[in-house]
C-alpha cells in the first residue's frame, strides 16, 4: 500500500514545491502594474501593519509602507473612524484574521508574502485530500480528485489573490476533514495500531474534533456564513447523544470566536469590525500627507454594516431568481465556474447516503440561503470578484458530500467542462483576474442569463465607461445604461448617445427608476449604404434598413421590466450589419473609430 502511494505523495511534493518556488521569484506588483484594488489592498496593508507594528491602525507610516510594494492606490481599501479615549483613530475595517496569519510571511517576503503563505495551505490541503481519498481509492485516483476540485474550477486562480478566498477555503475544508476522516476510517478495514503515528492516531481520535470545531471558529470570524458548518459537527454529536463532547466543541467555537473579537476590541475599541463610521477611500486616502484626513477626501463609498438588513432584504420572489443565477447565471453561475460542485452534487443525489453526508447537504443549501437572502444584491463577493469568490467557503462542502469511490470519468467530464468554460482563465489566471469579466463577452457565456440582481455588483462594471452611464440633456440621475460587453465605442462629449462597435452585437441593461411605457431608439447609420440595423429587446426583435448617414427609429412597448423595489431593467441587444471606420474612407475626417449604428434613448412614462 505505502508502495502504491509513493509515486502520488513524490507528484503532490514536487506540484507543493512548483508553486512554492513561483510564489518565492514571482514579482507580483509588476504583474499587478503596481495596483490592488479594494479587498486585496486592505488585506496586504493590513498584513503590513501587524507584521511591522503589531496593530489594526491606519497610520500614515502604513500608506507610506505601502507604497513601496505598490505603487498605485490603495483604491478602494476600508477604514473606519473609531472615537478612543485618546481622541479619533482610524483603523482597517475589514476581518484581520488572515492579514494575522499573513503577517510573518510578508515579514519575511514582502509583496510576496501572502502567496508564499498560500503556498504552505495548498501542499496541507492537497496533503489531506489525497489522505481522505485513499481510504477507498487508489493513490493515483485520490491526488486527481483533489487536483480537479481545485484546478478544474476556478478555485485555484483566487490562491492568486491577496484575500481571505482561499484561506476560507483551507479552513473550511480543514475543519470538514477533521471531523470525517476519522468516522470514513471507521466504515473501512484500517492498519492495526502498531502501525499508525502520533499525528494519525490523533486524526482517528476524537480530540481531532475539537481542533475542527476551533477552527471553524476562525472560518466563521472570517465570514459569518461559515457558521453552517457547525450544523454537521454539532448535530452528528447530538445524534450519538454525546451531549458533553457538545458542549465541549461549542466552547472549542466560542473560545475561539472570543480571542478574535477580544482582540479586534483590544485594537480597535469595536467589537464589529465592520461597524461604525466605515468608507471606502478612492484616489486620496486619509493621513496620506498633511492635511488630508478622514472626513477630507471626496471619493468615498459609506461602508457600514449598521442597519445593513433593513438595506438589503427583499421580498421572498427574488430567492428563486437568485437561486436560478446562483447556479446558473452569467457571471456567478457555480455550473461554469465551479462544475465538480455539480459533479459532487449529482453523486450524492444518485447515491447511498449517510446521516453524515445529509447533515453537509443541508450545511451546504443552508449557507447558499444565507447568502442569497441575506446579501441578494451581492452575493458574489462585488463587482471586482471573478465568478462567485463568497462560494469558495461552501465549495469544501461539495468535496465532501458524496461516497468516497471514485471513478475517472466523473473528472474526466469536469476538466472537460473546464476546458469549455474556464480554460481561458486557467491558461491566464492574472489576466482573468485584472479583467474579471473579459471572458464573459463571448461564447459561451453570451448565451447564458445575465444576474439582474446583481446589476450595480457585475464584474462588466470594472470598466467605467460600461458602468452606470447616465444619458439624457441635461443628464438624468434616474435612468442608467450598463454595457455588458466591449461592443460599443466611447461617448464623446458632445454625444447625447452611443455608436456601436462596428458590426459587432452590443448587449446593453437600460435601468430606469420609474415605470415605462416605451422604449424608442433613434438611430443614424454609419456611411454604409443599405446597413440593416437589429434591436432585441426582451425577446421582441425589429429591423430597420438605413442608408448612408440616414435616421430611423424603432418603438418597443413594454411592460415592468426586471423589477427590483422602483428599479426596472430592461436589456436590449443592437447590432449593424455593415461598420464603417470614417478616417480611412474619408480624407477630410478625423474619426477613427469603428462605428456601427449611433442610437438614443426615448422613454415614454406610463
Amino acid at each position: 500500500m505505502l508502495q502504491e502511494k509513493k509515486g502520488p505523495l513524490a507528484a503532490l511534493v514536487l506540484i507543493a514545491i512548483f508553486f512554492l518556488g513561483f510564489s518565492l521569484s514571482i514579482d507580483l506588483p509588476a504583474l499587478y502594474n503596481g495596483f490592488l484594488f479594494a479587498d486585496q489592498a486592505v488585506y496586504f496593508s493590513m498584513a503590513q501593519s501587524i507584521a511591522y507594528d503589531g496593530d489594526l491602525e491606519w497610520t500614515t507610516k502604513d500608506f507610506l509602507r505601502y507604497k513601496q510594494d505598490f505603487w498605485a492606490g490603495p483604491n478602494g481599501i476600508f477604514l473606519k473612524k473609531i472615537k478612543t479615549a485618546a481622541g479619533e483613530k482610524i483603523y482597517f475595517a475589514k476581518s484581520f484574521v488572515y492579514a494575522l496569519f499573513a503577517a510573518p510571511f510578508v515579514r519575511l517576503f514582502g509583496s510576496n508574502g501572502p502567496l508564499v503563505f498560500h503556498s504552505l495551505l495548498l501542499f496541507l490541503l492537497l496533503l489531506m485530500g489525497f489522505s481522505y481519498f485513499s481510504i477507498a481509492n487508489s493513490a493515483g485516483l485520490s491526488l486527481l480528485r483533489i487536483l480537479t476540485f481545485l484546478f478544474a474550477s476556478i478555485a485555484g486562480i483566487y490562491f492568486l489573490w491577496i484575500g481571505p478566498d482561499f484561506f476560507d477555503l483551507f479552513l473550511v475544508f480543514t475543519a470538514l476533514f477533521l471531523w470525517l476522516y476519522k468516522i470514513k476510517r471507521k466504515e473501512t478495514s484500517f492498519a492495526p495500531e502498531n502501525t499508525r503515528g502520533r499525528f494519525h492516531n490523533f486524526l482517528l481520535s476524537e480530540k481531532s474534533d475539537y481542533l475542527a470545531a476551533f477552527i471553524a471558529g476562525i472560518a466563521i470570524y472570517s465570514k459569518p456564513p461559515n457558521v453552517a458548518i457547525l450544523g454537521p459537527l454539532f448535530v452528528w454529536h447530538l445524534v450519538e447523544k454525546k451531549y458533553l463532547k457538545l458542549l465541549a466543541l461549542a466552547l472549542f467555537v466560542a473560545l475561539s470566536l472570543g480571542l478574535l473579537f477580544g482582540t479586534n476590541y483590544l485594537l480597535t475599541s469595536d467589537w464589529n469590525y465592520q461597524g461604525g463610521e466605515r468608507k471606502s477611500f478612492y484616489f486620496e486616502f486619509p493621513l496620506e500627507k498633511k492635511g488630508v484626513t478622514f472626513d477630507t477626501p471626496k471619493n468615498v463609498q459609506p461602508m457600514t454594516a449598521d442597519g445593513y438588513l433593513g438595506r438589503t432584504l427583499l421580498p421572498a420572489k427574488f430567492v428563486f431568481y437568485n437561486l436560478f443565477y446562483y447556479f446558473f447565471g452569467r457571471f456567478t453561475g457555480v455550473t461554469w465556474y465551479f462544475f465538480p460542485a455539480i459533479i459532487f452534487l449529482i453523486l450524492f443525489v444518485l447515491g447511498k447516503k449517510s446521516l453524515d453526508q445529509w447533515l453537509i447537504f443541508l450545511a451546504l443549501a443552508g449557507e447558499i440561503l444565507i447568502y442569497i437572502v441575506l446579501m441578494p444584491d451581492n452575493y458574489g463577493g462585488g463587482g471586482g470578484s471573478l465568478a462567485n469568490r463568497y462560494f469558495l467557503n461552501i465549495y469544501p462542502l461539495f468535496l465532501f458530500l458524496p461516497g468516497l469511490k471514485i471513478k475517472l470519468n466523473e473528472m474526466i467530464v469536469s476538466w472537460a467542462m473546464a476546458a469549455v468554460f474556464i480554460g481561458q482563465m486557467l491558461i491566464s489566471p492574472f489576466q482573468a483576474s485584472a479583467f474579471p469579466s473579459m471572458h464573459s463577452k463571448r461564447l459561451p457565456f453570451k448565451l447564458l442569463p445575465v444576474e439582474y440582481t446583481l446589476i450595480n455588483e457585475l464584474p462588466t462594471n470594472t470598466n467605467p465607461w460600461a458602468f452606470r452611464q447616465p444619458w439624457g440633456r441635461p443628464l438624468y440621475d434616474d435612468r442608467f445604461l450598463y454595457f455588458l460587453d466591449n461592443n460599443f465605442n466611447q461617448k464623446q462629449p458632445e454625444e447625447n448617445g452611443w455608436w456601436t462597435l462596428g458590426d459587432r452585437t452590443a448587449e446593453i441593461v437600460l435601468r430606469t427608476f420609474f415605470a415605462v411605457k416605451e422604449i424608442v431608439f433613434h438611430l443614424q447609420n454609419n456611411v454604409r449604404s443599405s446597413n440593416e440595423i437589429k434591436i432585441s429587446l426582451d425577446g421582441k426583435t425589429q429591423k430597420i434598413i438605413l442608408d448612408s448617414k440616414q435616421e430611423g427609429t424603432l418603438r418597443f412597448p413594454v411592460g415592468d421590466g426586471f423589477q427590483v423595489r422602483i428599479s426596472h431593467q430592461y436589456r436590449f441587444k443592437i447590432r449593424a450589419a455593415k461598420g464603417s471606420i470614417p478616417y480611412y474612407e474619408n480624407r477630410s475626417s478625423e474619426e477613427r473609430r469603428w462605428l456601427g449604428v449611433f442610437f438614443e434613448l426615448e422613454i415614454v412614462l406610463r
